[in-house]
């Protein structure tokens, strides 16, 4: 592997399902190929929503001729033996695939969750462009995967080397002819902290938080509960049993045996909830959930909320998988309901999830980003990282001088979340 080609991809559908699904692995469902091409495909993550995917890619050209690489001059070189392309991808897919990196050029920070907003609006203030930027993320989907797909076989030198690579090909952006204002990794897994970490480039690195349950192998809910002080026991098994007046029913349904009227009604529960919320429809297009439905099935579950007559009134939207630390894990992401019960959000979105991870002996549950109301139900707070490069040198000071502020912040701040957990101890 002494020479390589780098070169952007327009869309997801132009590289192959199985070479980008060896490379970024298919036990996290939002790092797969098929998670990717639903949200393009569906117009959810796409140039028309501010989503303009430039997927990156790396070539082993290897097979082709030093002299036809050096006379080419389409290709430009990257660093000693790496050239960038300014042809597609797609030109490149005889060659074998080396490396990968989802890319989005976006036009806004919205879908992120890493909040930039406060950054854009000082560019805004002194007449800069904070868009467009680069995001190397999962759109709509706060959760830590693999931000870079490399081959497994390479040797931990030439991983280091495939990464180095890739973020330089994000900064030349940063000074290129179409300046972009600067590139964000974000949610990445803790496994590939050290290719951002041991880097020759220089970037921020910021610190986040989330909430998420673990099993410590539990019998069942009452399980669970028993390691809850009195009090907040308690307060979780009457927020439980305010439902019971209205006889719902609560059931998970596998991918496969998800009807299409189920779908429908899950689609229509998702749409208004978000429009009572946000004053639109969701991010999601319905086209999105049923590509999803066809093509990650053995990942979906599906919880259906019926009422007493049974019919659907709610549901939520689950997808199991396994972590970078190979744990297998339930990532509850979207939600909807027809009807306005009090506690019905917290049952099927976190006690619904935490039986499920009990029943079928699952380490970790993902309900989300934001929430610390998830702190009294069990839900512990846990490190997330992302990382930034800023083009302007000044901003980029000043961001750095913000990044190290809000560290110290978020650090307080997952003390205090710690120390307000509902155990009668900590979890051994």
């Amino acid at each position: 592997m002494t020479q390589l080609i780098l070169a952007f991809a327009n869309a997801i559908v132009d590289i192959p399902p199985r070479a980008w699904n060896s490379l970024m692995g298919q036990a996290n469902p939002f790092c797969r190929h098929e998670f990717l091409l639903a949200l393009e495909q569906s117009g959810s993550a796409c140039i028309a929503t501010g989503w303009t995917p430039r997927h990156l890619c790396v070539f082993d050209a290897s097979s082709v001729l030093s002299d036809e690489i050096g006379g080419d001059r389409r290709l430009q070189p990257l660093d000693e033996g790496a050239f960038i392309s300014l042809q597609t991808a797609e030109y490149f897919k005889a060659l074998p695939l080396v490396a990968v990196m989802p890319l989005y050029q976006k036009t806004h920070s919205y879908g992120e969750y890493v909040f930039d907003w406060a950054w854009a609006e000082a560019y805004e203030r002194h007449g800069i462009d904070y868009y467009p930027k680069w995001v190397n993320a999962i759109p709509f989907t706060p959760v830590q995967g693999r931000r870079m797909g490399i081959k497994p076989e390479l040797t931990n030198i030439e991983h280091m080397r495939v990464a180095a690579l890739l973020l330089r090909a994000l900064n030349r952006q940063l000074t290129g002819d179409t300046p972009i204002s600067s590139w964000h990794s974000l949610f990445v897994s803790a496994q590939q902290t050290p290719l951002f970490e041991h880097s020759p480039h220089s970037h921020l690195k910021r610190l986040g938080t989330q909430f998420h349950w673990h099993n410590r192998s539990y019998l069942d809910f009452n399980d669970f509960l028993a390691i809850f002080s009195s009090r907040k026991r308690k307060n979780i098994l009457k927020e439980r049993a305010q439902l019971q007046p209205f006889n719902l029913k609560f059931h998970f349904v596998e991918g496969e045996q998800i009807t299409r009227s189920q779908w429908q009604t899950f689609i229509q529960c998702y749409q208004l909830t978000y429009l009572k919320r946000s004053g639109h429809r969701g991010y999601l297009t319905p086209a999105f959930f049923y590509q999803l439905a066809e093509h990650l099935t053995s990942q979906i579950r599906l919880l259906v909320v019926e009422d007493a007559k049974g019919d659907m009134v709610a549901g939520a939207l689950y997808l199991q998988g396994e972590n970078s630390q190979g744990q297998g894990c339930l990532y509850g992401r979207y939600w909807g309901t027809t009807i306005e019960l009090d506690g019905l959000h917290f049952e099927a979105c976190y006690y619904q999830g935490i039986e499920y991870c009990i029943e079928h002996g699952l380490a970790l549950f993902d309900a989300g980003a934001q929430g610390e109301h998830k702190v009294l139900r069990g839900f512990e707070p846990v490190e997330m990282y992302s990382y930034h490069d800023i083009a302007h040198l000044g901003f980029k000071d000043a961001i750095t001088d913000f990044v190290t502020q809000e560290t110290q912040q978020v650090q307080q701040y997952m003390a205090q979340m710690s120390a307000v957990l509902p155990y009668k101890k900590a979890p051994e």
